[in-house]
């Protein structure tokens, strides 16, 4: 899961003045209405490719939870709070509790409510190995916002991470085995929910999208080895094979930097590989 600037998504002017309209609409027709005009303007608002390019604009064509990469596959546009209803689940043992929540339909145009997903983090999935996919769950501690409440003035204890919440961001954290974490090394329990349910409802344990990520990480320690060994030859180098060396280390470090960008496939988790790196290698918090 990588951040997401919201500020950094660019919505085309035409869409985004529809899609507030279509709200306008919304908010006016009456309860047993509504299902039925959300999903008669699909086609102009979340199954748009005015949106979906927006949302390809942010961090390229990939994941916005698992950042697995979508070349060659159906992206799905995701509203993070569910349009429709909400299936309420048992936060520590995520299992359902039968109970059934109205959704935020209110909130089925907004354009901060899109996140781009792959078909396994957005579509529920099980099988013998795993379990996951966010469908209709959207788990909170305590109460919902009330219907029609505005964007920014919803407050509610939201328990999955969200990739465009910088503290969100702030608490995620990748092993050095491409594992899921938290960065605080004595975390709360409320904080190790949060991380369980977004492993679940995300699915980042999918068995191939954990291979994936952890190949990943693999060819980065690689990449570091390999910058580190050029860095210590071009150290103990004399002056006439000093410059030489030093491009060869540029290079490293430039094919380094390429790697961790935000664009990349599992960035965050590449990422966390760097920095956990630091203190074995030290010449990463000057060049990196």
């Amino acid at each position: 899961m990588i951040y997401i600037n919201p500020r950094d998504i660019d919505f085309d002017p035409l869409w985004e003045a529809n899609a507030r309209e279509l709200t306008k609409e919304l908010l006016k027709k009456k309860p047993e209405e509504r299902a039925a005009f959300i999903n008669s303007k699909r086609v102009e608002t979340w199954g748009n490719g005015a949106l979906l390019e927006s949302l390809r604009g942010a961090v390229g064509n990939k994941c916005w939870y698992s950042e697995v990469p979508l070349e060659g596959a159906d992206p799905n546009v995701d509203h993070f709070r569910p349009k429709g209803r909400i299936v309420e689940i048992d936060h520590s043992t995520l299992e359902k509790t039968g109970d059934i929540s109205g959704g935020y339909w209110w909130l089925a145009f907004e354009p901060r409510n899109f996140r781009l997903s792959c078909m396994h983090s957005n579509q529920r999935r099980v099988d013998e190995e795993t379990e996951g996919g966010k469908w209709d769950f959207f788990p909170v501690i305590g109460t919902r916002a009330q219907e029609e409440t505005e964007w920014d003035l919803i407050e509610e204890n939201v328990l999955p991470f969200d990739p465009c919440c910088p503290t969100d961001m702030a608490l995620l954290w990748f092993s050095s085995d491409g594992t899921p974490t938290l960065k605080n090394d004595s975390p709360s329990d409320e904080e190790r929910m949060r991380l369980k349910v977004t492993i679940w409802l995300f699915h980042l344990d999918k068995n191939e999208i954990a291979q994936k990520r952890r190949a990943n990480v693999i060819d980065i320690y690689k990449d570091i080895k390999t910058a580190d060994a050029t860095f210590k030859i071009w150290q103990q180098s004399g002056a006439a094979a000093g410059s030489v060396l030093k491009t060869r280390f540029d290079d490293a470090i430039a094919k380094l930097k390429s790697e961790i960008k935000d664009t990349k496939p599992f960035a965050r988790a590449r990422q966390c590989a760097v920095l956990l790196a630091k203190s074995e290698f030290p010449w990463i918090a000057e060049y990196i």
